[in-house]
């Protein structure tokens, strides 16, 4: 049964949104689906040009519905002094304003924070930019692909022969969260103090942070003294290629290793010199996994996946993206819901992956069209 809106930790909270594609936009829709009242303000003729990416209805495609949902839309051409106006009286009205424009886009239309701050000292206002306001870069355009080669990803995941994309929009996901994190912290702060604070959130500094922990392990340590191991992406290796799919696995532990050698029909590895232990292992992981990876070929999934299972190694199937609804644990989580909208039709929503209480937290799935709710929402603010 889902969450009651008034029972969600954000329920009263009003956030007002200005932003093209994802980073703010999936960061609005998160602090939606934990109950706060989402305005996003959009400019006439297309709109979050979002809306017409990829496969979609009218102006609501797929992407921007995964984005936009649990959300009211108001239609402003903010190159419009009265437009401006409303849009002002909307931001001092919200305890949130939220935008990913480059640096300098909102002070020209009169939407700057220091403005806003000193006439509402509460408000908790946070800039998204590409590159963050300062240096060379500043002022470009950044998206996920470009993000990807700037904070190391590529590097990272086409070591060691070359470079390549994740093929997700991994960046711009990342800055969401990192925004929605440190709006809840400054919530959090302003319920102590009553003061709100300007939050400047970069992509590339939140992508840099994201992949550093692991991907730069080996190179946090300076010291002379320092042991060198390679960086935890030399433990991916290749997949168990079966006779009939893949599965992914972690084998973390020595008794890991030994429960995969006896799997594959060659114990002899456990004192090989080569796998004999953590170091000789991540020196030779491709062989280690290329090895392995041939032994399985002609074994199916549910024997490798038995024998995994039953030796407490981490393992998974490789699922692809039509085959999760399939998935006995992913349906057990209730991690999708099918539901007819007014507008779209038949639809599928990834619910909130948060539970309050013991209950999933199931808001409103709606995704407004471009303006829809403009007449209310100048009827309600008086604009």
């Amino acid at each position: 049964m889902p969450q009651d809106a008034q029972d969600l930790p954000l329920a009263g909270v009003k956030v007002v949104e200005f932003s093209t594609m994802i980073t703010a936009s999936l960061a609005a829709m998160m602090l939606g689906q934990q109950g706060a009242e989402i305005i996003k303000v959009e400019p006439p003729g297309i709109g979050d040009p979002m809306r017409r990416l990829g496969s979609r209805i009218d102006d609501i495609s797929g992407l921007f519905y995964n984005c936009n949902r649990a959300k009211r839309s108001i239609m402003l051409d903010l190159k419009n002094a009265d437009d401006q106006a409303a849009a002002r009286k909307l931001c001092l009205d919200a305890d949130i304003v939220l935008h990913n424009y480059r640096p300098g886009v909102m002070s020209r239309l009169g939407l700057d924070s220091a403005g806003l701050l000193k006439e509402k000292p509460s408000l908790i206002y946070c800039a998204i930019t590409g590159f963050g306001r300062e240096g060379p870069m500043a002022k470009r355009p950044a998206y996920d692909h470009v993000m990807q080669a700037m904070a190391g990803f590529m590097a990272a995941q086409g070591a060691p022969d070359g470079v390549t994309y994740i093929k997700t929009l991994l960046c711009d996901k990342i800055t969401s969260y990192t925004a929605t994190q440190s709006i809840l912290a400054a919530l959090f702060a302003r319920e102590r103090s009553g003061k709100g604070r300007r939050i400047d959130i970069s992509m590339l500094a939140s992508c840099i942070a994201f992949l550093w922990p692991d991907g730069g392990m080996h190179l946090a340590l300076r010291g002379d003294t320092v042991t060198h191991m390679p960086p935890m992406s030399e433990n991916y290796g290749t997949p168990l290629k079966t006779s009939d799919g893949a599965i992914a696995y972690a084998a973390m532990l020595e008794k890991h290793w030994h429960v995969i050698f006896d799997l594959i029909g060659q114990p002899e590895l456990k004192a090989d010199a080569r796998f004999i232990d953590t170091r000789a292992r991540a020196q030779n992981m491709n062989e280690l996994t290329t090895l392995i990876a041939a032994a399985t070929a002609n074994m199916t999934m549910q024997q490798v996946m038995t024998g995994l299972t039953e030796g407490d190694v981490p393992a998974a199937p490789c699922l692809s993206m039509d085959q999760l609804r399939a998935n006995e644990q992913i349906m057990a989580i209730a991690a999708f819901e099918d539901y007819e909208d007014s507008h779209l039709g038949p639809v599928q929503a990834a619910n909130a992956p948060m539970a309050y209480d013991g209950v999933k937290v199931l808001t409103d799935n709606h995704c407004p069209q471009l303006g829809e709710n403009s007449d209310e929402i100048r009827a309600e603010f008086g604009l």
